[in-house]
Protein backbone atom coordinates (compact mmCIF):
# COMPACT_ATOMS: atom_id res chain seq x y z
CA UNK A 1 0.00 0.00 0.00
CA UNK A 2 1.28 3.01 -0.76
CA UNK A 3 1.16 6.55 1.36
CA UNK A 4 0.43 9.85 0.04
CA UNK A 5 3.02 12.14 -0.83
CA UNK A 6 4.15 14.15 1.89
CA UNK A 7 2.94 12.09 4.86
CA UNK A 8 5.45 9.79 6.55
CA UNK A 9 5.48 6.17 6.86
CA UNK A 10 3.99 4.61 10.04
CA UNK A 11 1.55 5.14 12.71
CA UNK A 12 -0.40 8.71 13.47
CA UNK A 13 0.96 10.52 16.53
CA UNK A 14 -0.58 12.36 19.53
CA UNK A 15 -1.09 16.01 19.38
CA UNK A 16 2.14 17.07 22.29
CA UNK A 17 0.03 18.20 25.63
CA UNK A 18 -0.81 21.42 26.60
CA UNK A 19 1.66 22.94 28.82
CA UNK A 20 0.47 23.02 33.39
CA UNK A 21 -0.58 26.45 34.42
CA UNK A 22 1.51 27.55 37.45
CA UNK A 23 -0.25 27.78 40.89
CA UNK A 24 2.04 30.44 42.95
CA UNK A 25 0.10 33.10 42.16
CA UNK A 26 -2.87 31.26 43.99
CA UNK A 27 -0.92 30.09 47.18
CA UNK A 28 0.61 33.86 47.15
CA UNK A 29 -2.96 35.49 47.26
CA UNK A 30 -4.29 32.78 49.58
CA UNK A 31 -1.53 33.78 52.14
CA UNK A 32 -2.01 37.41 51.74
CA UNK A 33 -5.54 37.22 52.44
CA UNK A 34 -4.96 35.05 55.55
CA UNK A 35 -2.72 37.95 57.24
CA UNK A 36 -4.96 40.56 56.20
CA UNK A 37 -7.77 38.48 58.22
CA UNK A 38 -5.13 38.16 60.74
CA UNK A 39 -4.30 41.97 60.56
CA UNK A 40 -7.75 42.95 61.20
CA UNK A 41 -8.35 40.22 63.92
CA UNK A 42 -5.32 41.57 65.48
CA UNK A 43 -6.73 45.80 65.93
CA UNK A 44 -10.46 44.72 67.00
CA UNK A 45 -8.90 43.22 69.63
CA UNK A 46 -6.77 45.42 70.68
CA UNK A 47 -8.97 48.35 70.41
CA UNK A 48 -11.44 46.56 72.28
CA UNK A 49 -9.04 46.09 75.22
CA UNK A 50 -7.89 49.81 75.03
CA UNK A 51 -12.18 50.77 75.37
CA UNK A 52 -11.67 48.38 77.90
CA UNK A 53 -8.99 49.35 79.71
CA UNK A 54 -9.82 53.31 79.26
CA UNK A 55 -13.38 52.63 80.83
CA UNK A 56 -11.51 51.49 83.83
CA UNK A 57 -9.57 54.50 84.84
CA UNK A 58 -12.31 57.22 84.57
CA UNK A 59 -13.39 55.90 87.88
CA UNK A 60 -12.78 58.71 90.22
CA UNK A 61 -11.18 57.53 93.43
CA UNK A 62 -12.06 60.57 95.22
CA UNK A 63 -15.79 58.90 95.66
CA UNK A 64 -15.16 56.61 98.29
CA UNK A 65 -16.04 59.24 101.64
CA UNK A 66 -14.30 56.36 103.66
CA UNK A 67 -10.93 57.02 102.84
CA UNK A 68 -10.43 60.63 104.18
CA UNK A 69 -13.52 60.61 106.90
CA UNK A 70 -11.86 57.89 108.65
CA UNK A 71 -8.85 59.59 109.59
CA UNK A 72 -10.37 63.36 109.91
CA UNK A 73 -12.67 61.71 112.62
CA UNK A 74 -10.32 59.86 114.84
CA UNK A 75 -11.38 60.81 118.33
CA UNK A 76 -7.76 59.62 119.53
CA UNK A 77 -5.91 61.24 116.82
CA UNK A 78 -5.49 64.75 119.08
CA UNK A 79 -5.50 63.47 122.29
CA UNK A 80 -2.49 63.11 123.73
CA UNK A 81 -2.98 60.73 126.61
CA UNK A 82 -2.68 58.02 123.97
CA UNK A 83 0.75 59.00 123.13
CA UNK A 84 3.54 57.00 124.38
CA UNK A 85 5.99 58.76 123.57
CA UNK A 86 4.84 62.15 125.42
CA UNK A 87 7.83 64.17 126.06
CA UNK A 88 6.64 65.22 129.40
CA UNK A 89 9.06 65.75 131.59
CA UNK A 90 11.19 63.13 133.91
CA UNK A 91 11.62 64.02 137.75
CA UNK A 92 15.83 63.10 138.35
CA UNK A 93 16.53 61.90 141.60
CA UNK A 94 19.69 64.76 141.71
CA UNK A 95 16.74 67.05 143.60
CA UNK A 96 16.85 64.46 146.04
CA UNK A 97 19.52 65.81 148.96
CA UNK A 98 20.19 62.11 150.15
CA UNK A 99 21.84 61.70 146.39
CA UNK A 100 24.16 64.40 146.85
CA UNK A 101 27.22 64.15 149.21
CA UNK A 102 27.03 67.59 149.80
CA UNK A 103 23.14 68.37 150.88
CA UNK A 104 21.41 71.37 152.30
CA UNK A 105 18.51 70.42 154.22
CA UNK A 106 16.54 71.26 157.61
CA UNK A 107 13.73 70.56 159.69
CA UNK A 108 10.21 72.60 160.86
CA UNK A 109 11.87 73.94 163.71
CA UNK A 110 14.16 77.12 161.71
CA UNK A 111 16.77 74.60 161.14
CA UNK A 112 18.57 74.41 158.30
CA UNK A 113 22.51 72.94 157.55
CA UNK A 114 25.24 71.67 155.00
CA UNK A 115 26.78 68.71 154.91
CA UNK A 116 29.55 66.56 153.09
CA UNK A 117 30.89 63.50 153.50
CA UNK A 118 34.40 62.67 152.14
CA UNK A 119 35.60 59.63 150.41
CA UNK A 120 35.91 56.53 153.20
CA UNK A 121 39.28 55.69 154.31
CA UNK A 122 40.80 51.76 155.34
CA UNK A 123 43.57 50.65 158.09
CA UNK A 124 44.07 47.54 160.81
CA UNK A 125 44.96 50.17 163.05
CA UNK A 126 43.68 53.39 164.22
CA UNK A 127 45.60 56.29 166.32
CA UNK A 128 43.54 58.01 168.57
CA UNK A 129 43.97 61.43 170.11
CA UNK A 130 45.12 60.05 173.01
CA UNK A 131 47.75 58.78 171.17
CA UNK A 132 46.11 55.21 171.77
CA UNK A 133 46.41 53.07 169.37
CA UNK A 134 43.42 50.70 168.04
CA UNK A 135 43.30 47.03 166.86
CA UNK A 136 40.64 46.00 164.54
CA UNK A 137 38.48 43.02 165.97
CA UNK A 138 36.29 42.22 162.89
CA UNK A 139 38.93 42.56 159.84
CA UNK A 140 38.91 46.68 159.05
CA UNK A 141 38.70 50.10 160.27
CA UNK A 142 37.03 52.31 157.90
CA UNK A 143 36.71 56.10 158.10
CA UNK A 144 34.98 58.86 156.16
CA UNK A 145 35.13 62.86 157.56
CA UNK A 146 31.91 64.76 157.41
CA UNK A 147 31.97 68.65 157.43
CA UNK A 148 28.69 69.97 158.96
CA UNK A 149 27.68 73.68 158.59
CA UNK A 150 24.45 75.26 160.25
CA UNK A 151 22.96 77.19 158.32
CA UNK A 152 20.07 78.16 160.47
CA UNK A 153 18.91 80.12 163.96
CA UNK A 154 19.16 76.88 166.23
CA UNK A 155 22.17 75.04 167.73
CA UNK A 156 22.70 71.43 165.93
CA UNK A 157 23.47 68.07 167.79
CA UNK A 158 26.84 66.74 166.76
CA UNK A 159 27.69 63.20 168.46
CA UNK A 160 28.78 59.38 167.95
CA UNK A 161 25.41 58.59 168.32
CA UNK A 162 24.13 60.50 165.60
CA UNK A 163 25.48 58.69 162.71
CA UNK A 164 25.58 55.50 161.20
CA UNK A 165 27.32 53.39 157.78
CA UNK A 166 25.98 51.66 155.74
CA UNK A 167 28.04 49.17 153.29
CA UNK A 168 26.87 48.40 149.71
CA UNK A 169 24.32 45.69 150.70
CA UNK A 170 22.59 47.51 153.10
CA UNK A 171 23.96 46.62 156.10
CA UNK A 172 24.24 48.62 159.02
CA UNK A 173 27.36 49.18 161.39
CA UNK A 174 28.02 51.64 164.42
CA UNK A 175 30.29 54.01 165.35
CA UNK A 176 33.74 52.34 166.90
CA UNK A 177 35.35 55.71 167.39
CA UNK A 178 34.83 59.59 166.48
CA UNK A 179 36.34 62.94 167.24
CA UNK A 180 35.46 66.43 166.42
CA UNK A 181 36.27 69.78 165.79
CA UNK A 182 33.86 71.70 168.16
CA UNK A 183 34.97 71.84 172.08
CA UNK A 184 30.79 70.69 172.87
CA UNK A 185 28.28 68.79 171.61
CA UNK A 186 26.32 71.40 169.66
CA UNK A 187 27.22 73.65 166.58
CA UNK A 188 26.31 76.77 166.77
CA UNK A 189 24.55 78.58 164.23
CA UNK A 190 26.61 79.91 161.17
CA UNK A 191 29.21 77.41 162.30
CA UNK A 192 31.30 74.46 160.60
CA UNK A 193 32.33 71.63 162.23
CA UNK A 194 34.09 68.43 161.27
CA UNK A 195 33.20 64.87 162.66
CA UNK A 196 36.09 62.17 162.20
CA UNK A 197 33.92 59.02 161.83
CA UNK A 198 35.59 55.46 161.99
CA UNK A 199 33.68 51.94 162.28
CA UNK A 200 35.16 48.15 162.80
CA UNK A 201 33.66 46.54 159.94
CA UNK A 202 34.46 42.86 157.98
CA UNK A 203 37.36 42.97 155.65
CA UNK A 204 35.25 42.72 152.22
CA UNK A 205 32.95 45.22 153.52
CA UNK A 206 32.59 48.33 150.84
CA UNK A 207 31.15 51.65 152.75
CA UNK A 208 28.30 53.31 150.40
CA UNK A 209 26.89 55.95 152.92
CA UNK A 210 26.53 57.82 156.35
CA UNK A 211 23.54 58.63 157.94
CA UNK A 212 22.69 61.70 160.18
CA UNK A 213 20.07 62.30 162.53
CA UNK A 214 19.35 65.18 165.16
CA UNK A 215 16.42 66.12 167.02
CA UNK A 216 16.21 69.75 165.68
CA UNK A 217 18.45 69.10 162.71
CA UNK A 218 16.00 66.85 161.36
CA UNK A 219 13.10 66.47 163.10
CA UNK A 220 14.60 63.11 164.71
CA UNK A 221 14.37 61.72 161.29
CA UNK A 222 17.05 59.58 159.38
CA UNK A 223 18.79 61.22 156.79
CA UNK A 224 21.40 59.36 154.29
CA UNK A 225 24.04 60.28 152.65
CA UNK A 226 26.15 58.84 150.14
CA UNK A 227 30.33 58.95 150.55
CA UNK A 228 32.91 61.02 148.34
Amino acid sequence: MSTPYGMPAGPPQRPPAPPQKSRTGLYVGVACGCLLLATLLIAVVGAGLWLFSSGDTTADPTDDPTTSDSRSEDPHSDDPEEDPTSDAPIKTPSEDPDDDPTSETGGDQGSSFTIHVSAPEEGTTLETNDDEVLETQKGKFVGVAVTLTNNGSQDIGLSGESFRFYDADGGQHTMRYASFSTTGPQVTPGEEATALLYADVPEDTELASVSYTDDVGTDGQEMTFPVG
